[in-house]
């Protein structure tokens, strides 16, 4: 009887240690994504808005580039991503269980010229962040600007992984 036991509650941890392990990893899926990087131009001059036109790109994404955080780094296209380097990535499950809410900082070209933070909220098949940024120093007038990145997915992986397709609106 104590054998059983044993045996039973030992299949419950395991049962319950893969459900959290799989709702974890349920967090976002592998696959192609679309991502969409749009910039708030109340505080862009006239003349400077023709350099912050909105961004769309297709790339497939690892479960590892979810885990570690590099889907959601500011430079998301592979040719780029070293430039800004992100870090102190902090996820928080959401109080609805819907999803986590997600915070991070950036500096490009090591913070000499953009750095910024990004939060939001990311869930399965879908993310949104709101990234504020900073150019150090001012670029043609703009000191600050505000950025909104989404990111969904369309489904399973049609181009290898860091493959970019990206438009320019």
């Amino acid at each position: 009887m104590l054998i059983t036991v044993k045996r039973t509650s030992a299949r419950i941890l395991v049962g319950v240690a893969a459900l959290a392990l799989a709702v974890s990893a349920a967090a976002q899926s592998a696959g192609n994504w679309r991502y969409s990087i749009a910039t708030d131009l109340a505080k862009v001059p006239d003349d400077m808005r023709v350099n912050f036109p909105t961004i769309t790109f297709t790339t497939c994404r690892s479960a590892d580039d979810f885990a570690s955080g590099r889907a959601f780094a500011l430079q998301t296209l592979a040719s780029s991503a070293e430039r800004c380097a992100s870090n102190g990535f902090a996820r928080t499950a959401m109080p609805d269980g819907k999803g986590d809410s997600l915070q991070f900082v950036f500096a490009c070209d090591e913070g000499k010229t953009l750095s910024g933070s990004a939060q939001g909220r990311v869930q399965a098949t879908r993310f949104t962040l709101s990234l504020a940024s900073s150019y150090v120093p001012p670029v043609g007038g703009v000191a600050e600007v505000m950025q909104t990145m989404t990111g969904t997915r369309i489904g399973p992986c049609t181009v290898g992984l860091d493959a970019d397709i990206m438009k320019v609106k």
